[in-house]
């Protein structure tokens, strides 16, 4: 599990605590009988959430690609100065 993993999975779980420290046994039972609109507004925010989740860890794979396409070239430019020619060669070879 990356950063962003732990930093996801850590908030989730301060805010479960929360919820599970201030919400009685019997309330999902009351919402759903007294006010589904209610109930539908936590489904659709924990959809929510989930989905944005998802697109946080998708951004972050893309970030972790472009740091290393990065890394990939400013090596790449270090190998080319310190061998003019180098990399076309290998280019060229392939």
């Amino acid at each position: 599990m990356h950063s962003l993993e732990r930093t996801l999975a850590e908030d989730l779980s301060r805010t479960l605590e929360v919820i599970a420290g201030t919400v009685r046994d019997g309330t999902f039972e009351f919402i759903t009988a007294h006010h589904p609109g209610l109930r539908s507004r936590i489904e659709n925010a924990e959809l929510r959430l989930a989905a944005e989740r998802a697109g946080l860890l998708a951004q972050y794979a893309r970030w972790r690609s472009t740091l290393e396409e990065l890394e990939n070239l400013w090596a790449l430019a270090a190998w080319e100065a310190s061998e003019p020619g180098a990399a076309e060669a290998l280019r060229l070879a392939a």
